[in-house]
């Protein structure tokens, strides 16, 4: 393997069980499954697994990061993973985040392996296609740093997931330092190399004509879009079977601050699916199923717009789950930590266990989930508090990391995910202009009894 794409790092994790309750029917054997671009979190997970029906080959490349997407030579990589799973025979190529599922949608095409097609998680991925094919209905504007002829916009480019790629600018007047901070750096570098390879695979699956694409930069890559008025944010996580049959697998609330900067996060989430809600999703749904989304899962966001009556809008969809769960939550930063009552719950609920892998994985088999999430314990929530500040400098000059570390011992909070400015320990000018004037510290979890809010806003008071 090496030989065959030096580039690449594959890491094989060998099944250690054979157990047909997890493996999909009309398998003998543990199937032998492709992992793209997994991070260093996520393997460390797996690893830790206790029981692996599954012989998991991890495809990683040193260049890949998650914040720099674009600088990254997807074409080159998707050529040494379709070589790579030829030659190993795979039965399924599957990632986690939303890019990566991108690069796995290619390569499961290219070599008629099952899973969504490439098309329908373009469509996901891209902000500016999603809102052409999905709600058609929202004023879009390609930008190459224009001076927007209104406020406040959502500028937002593809390729990306979480924030890296968005940005709220609520006043014109800060339109050109979150113009100029995302193209110096964001976009600095491989913008018209994905292009390309965006050119290249459509035309090679047939749909590039659908959107008049002839030249590599006819591919649209960033936009400006209006930023609604509502009064509140949700997700919710969809289950898209082998047979394109979507099943509600998880919901979550989305909190806001005063610049519209995502705050809090809660599961499972106080909307009620009503009516209206129901046909709005399966809007979404349906259209993404007909151009060949299935045997996956997507994070649909969307807003309950502001007025009396009941109307959604679309945010963004995500073609991965959410969550793996608590155990792979708590992992996604290496210095992230865990009270140890967390753990012990944790350990003793899944036992090494990650939560939603062997789901992901029979679906990237054609087979349904074994379970869904839902709701383990009544009247009981996980709320994600995130952090910012608007000050720029020195982090110890005004944040109290023995006070996050007191905290966990006392087990006063479950844990404690830090964020890039709390790694590198400064708030730079770059810093504060990706969350319109502030900067995300770091996010801490805890548990919320439905019943006794004024504790849970005592303790987030607190913290």
């Amino acid at each position: 393997s090496r030989s065959l794409a030096p580039s690449m790092e594959p890491t094989v994790l060998a099944a250690n069980t054979l157990d047909f309750d997890r493996i999909p029917d009309g398998f003998k054997a543990q199937p032998v499954v492709a992992v793209i671009l997994p991070s260093v979190h996520y393997i460390a997970m797996m690893e830790d697994q206790e029981k692996r029906s599954f012989n998991y080959h991890l495809l990683q490349h040193p260049s890949y990061s998650l914040a720099q997407p674009f600088r990254f030579d997807a074409d080159a990589f998707v050529q040494q993973c379709i070589e790579y799973c030829r030659e190993k025979r795979v039965d399924s190529v599957m990632a986690f985040d939303c890019f990566p599922t991108l690069l796995a949608s290619i390569v499961n095409q290219e070599l008629s392996l099952p899973g969504p097609s490439f098309q329908s998680v373009f469509l996901c991925l891209s902000k500016y296609y999603m809102r052409r094919e999905l709600t058609p209905e929202v004023p879009v504007t390609v930008t190459t740093g224009e001076q927007p002829t209104s406020s406040p916009v959502v500028l937002k480019a593809g390729d990306t997931q979480f924030y890296v790629g968005t940005r709220l600018v609520p006043r014109a007047e800060q339109w050109q330092g979150v113009w100029d901070e995302m193209s110096g750096n964001l976009l600095l570098e491989g913008v018209e190399r994905r292009q390309q390879f965006y050119l290249k695979w459509a035309t090679k699956f047939g749909w590039a004509q659908e959107y008049g694409w002839k030249v590599a930069s006819d591919v649209k890559m960033v936009h400006i879009e209006p930023l609604f008025p509502n009064v509140a944010e949700y997700q919710m996580e969809v289950v898209v079977l082998p047979d394109g049959t979507p099943k509600i697998a998880d919901t979550g609330n989305i909190e806001h601050g005063p610049q519209g900067q995502a705050t809090v996060f809660r599961t499972p989430a106080t909307v009620t699916l009503t009516p209206v809600l129901r046909e709005f999703l399966k809007g979404v749904v349906d259209k993404l199923v007909a151009k060949g989304y299935k045997g996956a899962a997507m994070d649909i966001e969307f807003l309950r717009l502001a007025g009396d009556k009941e109307r959604y809008q679309l945010v963004e969809v995500n073609s991965r789950y959410s969550y793996m769960g608590n155990y792979i939550h708590f992992g996604h930063c290496a210095r992230a930590k865990q009270s140890a009552a967390a753990i012990t719950a944790q350990r003793s609920e899944q036992g090494k266990e990650v939560r939603n892998l062997v789901n992901r994985t029979r679906l990237s088999l054609a087979a349904p989930p074994l379970t869904l999430p839902c709701k383990d314990d009544i009247g009981k929530s996980k709320i994600c508090a995130m952090i910012f500040t608007d000050i720029k400098g020195n982090l110890s000059d005004f944040f109290d990391t023995n006070a996050v570390n007191a905290m966990i011992e006392e087990q006063f909070i479950d844990a404690w995910i830090p964020k890039p400015v709390f790694l590198k320990g400064e708030v730079t000018d770059t810093d504060l202009v990706q969350y319109a004037g502030y900067a995300k510290v770091g996010c801490f979890n805890v548990t919320m009894f439905d019943a006794d809010l004024p504790a849970l806003n005592a303790k987030l008071a607190q913290v």
